[in-house]
């Protein structure tokens, strides 16, 4: 196997793709050495991005030991799950993934379009950019994604084949292990992180309340147990890319046929950060914090509605027989649906912030203390929303809890300061 470097890479190409124009030298830079805004918040892969001066591509090799040295004994075949992933979806939502080139398996490398002539979506949020319009994009791309690799869609057999095929063992373990499990609860060795130091005397009875534990495993088993369709596993606005009306998806090493909520959840979970945040970023005027606040809470009201209402479409005409017609049965998924959403919402967002990984919405905040405040917030409302997720009738009435429980817990906030600094 060769490890690609930007030394190597030109002779490398040469071998495996005519397409590009070897004329004059490459432009090739490594993924990770330009800003988080460019490069994104990954950990695992080597990822290069090179030019011709026409044809901009990306070279992505995955190896068992990450980018980031605490990444260990990684998946040797995650880099062909990620592809076929890729090329799967690619047939059902063509206009969402970047064009595919080739796929190597001896070296574990694969070489697909650079879109980055649109935005990192993660990093356009933190300096409070909109993107009206993302609420239908990302329906859109779940909701196709999710049916039309579900067993409601697909043939018993071939949804088992699909199932079995993208079992991805041991990248599931990274979220089997960090997601729903903290470090300190049982003093495991292999399973959760360990609290931040700078934040933990802000979540630390939350993280380890007993009612937040068991929440946590009810959804852990969940998500190890469920199998409804290919998920992608990570999909948050790191790994969206946007920009005039457009959208596409990367990073989907993680892929397997999963509980469908999880994708709904871990992207909500990211916005719901991005609301926290911004009730404590700077803002020329009082009246700019509202207007991007309120979109979040629009965008994520749009997504769950639009996904709800695409997939119930795609459900009447497209499901197979035995699935269609049966009184009470879309009602019943989708109250479910919401129940596991809002939980993997929370326990999306607490791991990141009561972690030592790094968080980039709560570490754009300059000011510590407020740094603090948030994560002390969003802790509180995770909290919330992970013990009343079955209460919730829809998705406003969450959205619309989650606002009112803020203002108490600002109030909480303001006593806990002003105690300390008394």
């Amino acid at each position: 196997m060769i490890f690609l470097t930007k030394e190597n890479l030109t002779d490398y190409l040469k071998e495996h793709m005519d397409e590009l124009d070897y004329s004059k030298p490459l432009s090739i830079s490594a993924v990770g050495e330009g800003s988080e805004e460019e490069d994104g918040d990954g950990y695992l892969n080597f990822i290069f991005r090179v030019s011709d001066g026409k044809r901009n591509i990306i070279v992505k090799q995955g190896r068992t030991i990450g980018r980031n040295e605490g990444f260990k004994d990684l998946s040797s075949e995650r880099t062909r799950l990620e592809f076929e992933s890729m090329a799967i979806r690619k047939a059902i939502v063509p206009e969402y993934i970047p064009d595919l080139y080739f796929y190597d398996d001896e070296n574990q490398v694969f070489v697909t379009e650079d879109v980055s002539y649109l935005k990192i979506m993660r990093f356009q949020l933190n300096k409070s950019i909109m993107f009206p319009g993302f609420d239908k994009l990302a329906a859109d791309f779940l909701s196709k994604i999710h049916f039309y690799t579900s067993e409601l869609f697909l043939d018993t057999e071939e949804f088992r084949e699909l199932d079995n095929h993208f079992t991805n063992h041991k990248m599931r373990s990274i979220f089997d292990r960090i997601v729903f499990v903290s470090k300190d609860e049982f003093g495991q060795k292999d399973y959760g992180l360990s609290l931040d130091p700078e934040v933990a005397d802000c979540v630390r009875d939350i993280v380890f309340d007993p009612a937040s534990i068991l929440e946590r495993y009810r959804l852990r088993k969940i998500f190890m147990k469920t199998s409804e369709a290919l998920i992608h596993c990570d999909y948050h606005t790191s790994n969206i890319f946007i920009g005039d009306g457009q959208m596409k998806v990367i990073d989907m090493e993680y892929c397997f046929c999963g509980p469908v909520a999880f994708d709904l959840g871990y992207l909500f979970g990211n916005l719901i950060s991005q609301y926290v945040c911004a009730g404590f970023r700077t803002y020329e005027r009082e009246e700019d914090r509202q207007i991007f606040r309120d979109y979040i809470m629009d965008t994520i009201a749009g997504i769950y509605v639009e996904y709800r209402k695409l997939v119930c479409q795609y459900w009447d005409r497209d499901a197979k027989e035995e699935y269609k017609g049966v009184e009470g049965l879309q009602e019943a998924f989708f109250k479910y649906l919401l129940s596991c959403t809002i939980g993997f919402c929370s326990t999306a967002n607490l791991f990141r912030i009561a972690s030592e990984i790094d968080f980039p919405e709560y570490s754009a905040i300059k000011d510590r203390s407020q740094m603090r405040q948030a994560v002390t917030l969003s802790a509180f409302m995770d909290r919330r929303m992970l013990l009343n997720r079955d209460n919730y009738q829809d998705i406003r009435e969450w959205l619309e809890d989650m606002k009112q429980f803020e203002r108490v817990c600002r109030v909480i906030l303001k006593e806990m300061a002003e105690t300390k600094a008394g």
